[in-house]
């Protein structure tokens, strides 16, 4: 018979073949005329975007106009898992100068390294973010990127969003200033987001979420969800204490073996009771400051990690990622009630112990994502942003006394 961990291991190789298959077949469909494009040249043609904008805005949205020209103005960002850039945006004189048209628009499709695209497209995080555009985006409480077009054929996808930058006052942050670390001023900006974001979706019912983002995208409830992730987290435990073992020890590796022991008590504690619809991937480089008649407030961006769960998931996600540890254990307490309150003052009442106890739980959802990234390799970058959060992490793991919680479980 089967062990749990052997059933995820062949649940993800089979995935992983599977996904492989698509992606060569996208070479195939290319040849052939009928695949989206594959690079930046690709895509910055007249007839590609006013193609994609036809036939993938989404629905109830006012797609574009007719454009006359796209070009590449050289300009890319930074990403874990896909090639961003700009598109110059040329609608024809006849539209104006003051038309409120967009003069760029930020572009997503696959990075070039096949590794990361088999295994986006083996795990389904890129298809979550998709769902998030094509049709969830109109329906958050939070400012969100506008969608003009989202598409997918096969292992491939193109999203063309708005251009944050374009709207004055807006401030992106990115890797380096997460990694930097942030303050609690803002911390506390960026709690009141995941409060308006949580409160919306708070309690509800097994048949609304599934009509809004379905269980089958869940990366820990969707089919084979448990046995896979438990795999891929297992085998990334021992490869990340090798590649970084002055900052995860083996004594760190030794309680997370033990997590993985009690993975199916784990999922359970993570996603009984009441959820809602969470973020998933908050640390600050997926969020901007923007200027609102009331101050500044917090959007966000990049929903790939997107699902339903335990709004303290996002808050425990984004403190240990995003403030350094000295700073963060002088405050941590204070920050779960502000967030707490927020949710309060919006109609939702969290038990300040049920908090505490489920932030501790979710703590090594934090780690593990650190702990994938470096012991699998080639599926992120793989540079000081990553060492920093796994230090960061690994501090959280021990001021929250994470063994101690786990022996309880």
């Amino acid at each position: 018979m089967l062990t749990s961990e052997r059933q995820g291991q062949l649940a993800l190789g089979l995935r992983l073949s599977s996904a492989t298959v698509r992606v060569f077949a996208d070479g195939v469909e290319e040849m052939l005329g009928r695949a989206l494009p594959r690079t930046p040249e690709q895509l910055a043609k007249p007839e590609v975007v006013n193609q994609l904008i036809r036939d993938y805005a989404p629905a109830g949205s006012i797609p574009l106009p007719q454009l006359e020209n796209v070009s590449l103005p050289g300009v890319g960002f930074e990403s874990s898992n896909c090639t961003n850039f700009l598109i110059d945006l040329d609608f024809g004189s006849d539209l104006g100068a003051n038309s409120g048209l967009p003069r760029t628009a930020y572009v997503k499709i696959p990075c070039p390294e096949l590794a990361t695209r088999v295994f986006a497209n083996a795990v389904g995080f890129w298809e979550v973010e998709e769902a998030f555009c094509e049709r969830i985006a109109p329906h958050v409480p939070i400012r969100v990127p506008q969608v003009y077009a989202v598409a997918r054929k096969g292992a491939r996808f193109v999203l063309l969003l708005e251009n944050l930058n374009e709207s004055p006052g807006t401030r992106m942050f990115i890797n380096r200033d997460m990694a930097a670390g942030t303050t609690i001023d803002r911390a506390k900006m960026c709690l009141s987001t995941f409060a308006e974001l949580h409160a919306k979706f708070w309690g509800w019912t097994h048949e609304q979420r599934e009509s809004l983002l379905p269980s089958r995208l869940h990366v820990f409830l969707g089919p084979g969800g448990r046995a896979k992730t438990r795999a891929l987290n297992a085998a990334s435990i021992d490869p990340a204490h090798r590649t970084a073992p002055d900052l995860f020890t083996a004594k760190h590796a030794a309680v997370c073996h033990r997590a993985i022991d009690k993975w199916d008590a784990l999922v359970d504690f993570w996603y009984d009771g009441l959820l809602t619809l969470i973020h998933g991937d908050s640390h600050l480089a997926n969020l901007f400051e923007y200027r609102t008649p009331s101050g500044p407030q917090m959007g966000m961006i990049d929903f790939q990690g997107m699902q339903w769960c335990k709004g303290i998931r996002d808050v425990q996600y984004f403190l240990i990622n995003s403030i350094e540890p000295e700073l963060l254990a002088t405050h941590e307490h204070d920050l779960i009630d502000f967030y707490i309150q927020e949710l309060a003052l919006r109609g939702v009442r969290l038990d300040p112990e049920d908090a505490r106890n489920q932030y501790r739980g979710y703590s090594f959802q934090t780690l593990m994502v650190a702990l994938t990234s470096i012991g699998l390799g080639g599926l992120t970058e793989r540079d000081e942003t990553v060492l920093t959060i796994l230090r960061r992490s690994v501090a959280a793991m021990e001021r929250l006394d994470f063994e101690g919680w786990l022996d309880r479980l």
